[in-house]
């Protein structure tokens, strides 16, 4: 009975000690240190693009449409006369090609697996190399999209100024000039004793001539600006880089608006029976 009483308060005063430790341990535990408030940065302004200007070089003016501040594609460097980094389709983008392994021959087996994607082919060159019609190995590319822009534009600038001029000196529409001459043959109010199936076939072997003469020629440059009798003032052969350039670029920029006045035109007779002259007499009314 002794042990008992003597054994209960060393019991009691170290169940007491503990508790004493943990209370202290528990109030004079460290508060977490504040974490000092994170100053937020400044926001930088908002970056609208480089200044841009003239035709030439990654810093040239574009146009874009819809886009306020716009950005071209890799592909439209501005080394091109008349690149204004307008492609919102991807028309000129430089075509991809994907290397597939080989498919599994084995004839034991139940399936043959087919082979994976080892691989992309981007072909960069697309110069004419071979003396035809079309002598591009890649027929979407942007080398002949701007030949074949020029050519459209430049027939377009021809076609715009004869409607306009045929009419004021005849009367007659452009619309109206193949009845016309299909009763009378006239080239500038002389009469021609030649059926119109015999212009036609002059006109077409006389094309066909001009355009496998082009195409013989497989450099680049030389098919869209031949240059020689097709420079007669002297306006390419005398100026500088910079001046040949500018001239290329007013070239082609007079060329779409020309592409898109026959385009109008053509729609205005379609539609409403009007000739270009009357179109326009009719704007006023």
């Amino acid at each position: 009975h002794r042990t008992r009483l003597s054994l209960r308060p060393a019991t009691e005063t170290m169940a007491l000690a503990i508790a004493s430790n943990t209370i202290v341990a528990k109030f004079t535990k460290k508060a977490p240190a504040k974490k000092a408030p994170v100053k937020k940065a400044a926001a930088k302004p908002i970056s609208r693009g480089v200044k841009r200007q003239g035709n030439v070089g990654p810093n040239r003016t574009l146009w874009n449409g819809w886009e306020a501040n716009p950005e071209p594609p890799a592909y439209l460097d501005g080394t091109l006369p008349g690149d204004a980094g307008f492609d919102p389709f991807g028309l000129s983008a430089p075509t991809e090609y994907l290397q597939f392994d080989l498919d599994s021959l084995n004839g034991s087996a139940a399936v043959n697996k087919s082979g994976n994607v080892i691989g992309k082919l981007k072909k960069v060159d697309n110069k004419p190399t071979e003396r035809t019609i079309v002598p591009f190995n890649e027929a979407f590319d942007i080398v002949r999209f701007r030949e074949c822009e020029l050519q459209h534009s430049r027939w377009a600038m021809l076609g715009l100024l004869g409607a306009v001029v045929a009419e004021g000196q005849t009367g007659i529409s452009w619309v109206d000039a193949g009845k016309v001459l299909n009763e009378q043959p006239s080239y500038l109010g002389f009469d021609i004793n030649v059926p119109v199936t015999t212009l036609v076939w002059i006109e077409v072997l006389a094309m066909g001539f001009a355009e496998i003469k082009r195409s013989a020629e497989l450099d680049s440059t030389k098919r869209c600006y031949p240059g020689g009798y097709f420079d007669p003032l002297g306006f390419a052969s005398s100026a500088s880089p910079e001046a040949l350039f500018k001239l290329q670029t007013a070239e082609l920029k007079h060329g779409r608006l020309a592409m898109i006045g026959m385009l109008g035109i053509s729609i205005q007779a379609l539609k409403n029976g009007l000739s270009p002259l009357e179109a326009i007499n009719a704007l006023g009314n």
